[in-house]
């Protein structure tokens, strides 16, 4: 993106916020990801607008990761002050699992399946496809916990609710970034309208929306954000060029490697 298209951008969010759709337009792909997600529930008037995600929505996931990974952390965030930092580590690790991070862990497995057989195209997108998990895939999604928890509890607990909140921000505007970048070649799969169909100003939709999380970590943040893109944006071309596109797998993939690439920063920043 230039300047001038930025500029371009700014001035049609502008003309946008000024509908009078706009608020009820932001909330509805707020609860379409947050749906997709995550298991926490939201009050059943706000349910009964579901749809499922369509390419806009997906500026939307910053916020929706940022508040899911701060209500998943919170239990465990209390259990520090009476438990180890490493158990209690896990815990939230095992319930941010069972409350959501499953949807991209799946994802993650599936490409680490698909990588492991040495196929490409076609033969590689059947092994992802595939419901049944090969030890790839077993290998992936342990290593993906396992470092969450080693990270999280080398971060100061009392700094666990700041970096699970930044992290899952983050990590959605990574997932924002392999879309942007990636093809969709095929004719259906949950992937086809979030990547055929995400522009360059969803993507501008999206960083806006990340850039509410700067207060809570400025420097994890400036670090963050460009180390998450350029993860995002090689991982796209990787799945155009060998798996053919990207898709739903590709997505939730990134998502995962951009929450342990910003849990990386938040661990190495010197406590104190």
């Amino acid at each position: 993106m230039n300047a001038r298209k930025i500029s371009e951008y700014f001035v049609r969010l502008e003309a946008e916020a000024k509908e009078p759709a706009f608020q009820e337009g932001v909330w509805r792909s707020f609860v379409s990801v947050w749906l997709l997600v995550t298991r926490i529930p939201l009050p059943a008037s706000l349910v009964a607008s579901r749809r499922l995600p369509a390419a806009r929505d997906i500026a939307a996931l910053p916020a929706a990761g940022a508040a899911f990974g701060f209500i998943a952390a919170l239990p465990a965030w209390f259990l520090t002050f009476a438990a180890p930092a490493a158990a209690s580590a896990w815990i939230a690790c095992g319930l941010y699992v069972l409350l959501g991070w499953s949807l991209h862990l799946d994802g993650w497995g599936d490409l680490w399946d698909g990588f492991g057989s040495g196929r490409r195209g076609d033969a590689m997108l059947a092994v992802m496809k595939d419901s049944r998990v090969g030890s790839f895939g077993v290998a992936g999604i342990v290593l993906a916990i396992a470092i969450r928890a080693a990270l999280l509890a080398d971060i100061d607990p009392m700094l666990w609710l700041f970096a699970a909140a930044t992290a899952g921000g983050i990590a959605r505007f990574a997932l924002a970034v392999t879309a942007f970048w990636g093809k969709y070649p095929w004719p259906g799969g949950m992937g086809l309208d979030i990547v055929r169909n995400f522009d360059g100003y969803d993507l501008f939709l999206a960083f806006i929306v990340t850039c509410l999380l700067f207060p809570i970590a400025p420097l994890v943040w400036i670090i963050g954000i460009p180390l998450v893109s350029l993860a995002s944006f090689g991982l796209a071309l990787w799945a155009n060029k060998n798996l053919g596109g990207t898709n739903g797998d590709v997505l939730g993939a990134s998502a995962v490697l951009g929450e342990l690439l910003v849990l990386i920063v938040f661990a190495a920043l010197p406590r104190g």
